[in-house]
């Protein structure tokens, strides 16, 4: 196995100088440039992340590639990660063999 160099940064990058209020209207901008309105989700406190986290175990499954794609639009069409789709389908799952 050959050990590779970090690769060089580009220091032209860091003197770029950014407006914060163009990035703001670009980001809140919708496609016909109008103000859209943001979401009033409440964040969630970093506690109960991290709590959240330490209660769940990493497990890896091999998937057809096929249902990998219907998972991935069906998680996308809910607006949920590819994980969070898996959990939930599952819980329900085993909820009706119960």
């Amino acid at each position: 196995m050959a050990i590779a160099q970090n690769p060089k940064r580009n220091r032209s990058a860091a003197s770029i100088t950014i407006d914060e209020q163009q990035v703001d209207a670009f980001i809140n901008a919708n496609p016909v440039g109008q103000s859209s309105p943001q979401p009033t989700l409440d964040p969630v406190p970093e506690e109960a992340q991290e709590e959240s986290q330490a209660n769940k175990k990493p497990i890896m499954v091999r998937v057809d590639p096929e249902l990998l794609k219907r998972i991935d639009r069906a998680a996308k069409r809910l607006g949920i990660s590819r994980s969070a789709f898996i959990v939930s389908s599952t819980a329900e799952r085993l909820e009706r063999m119960e």
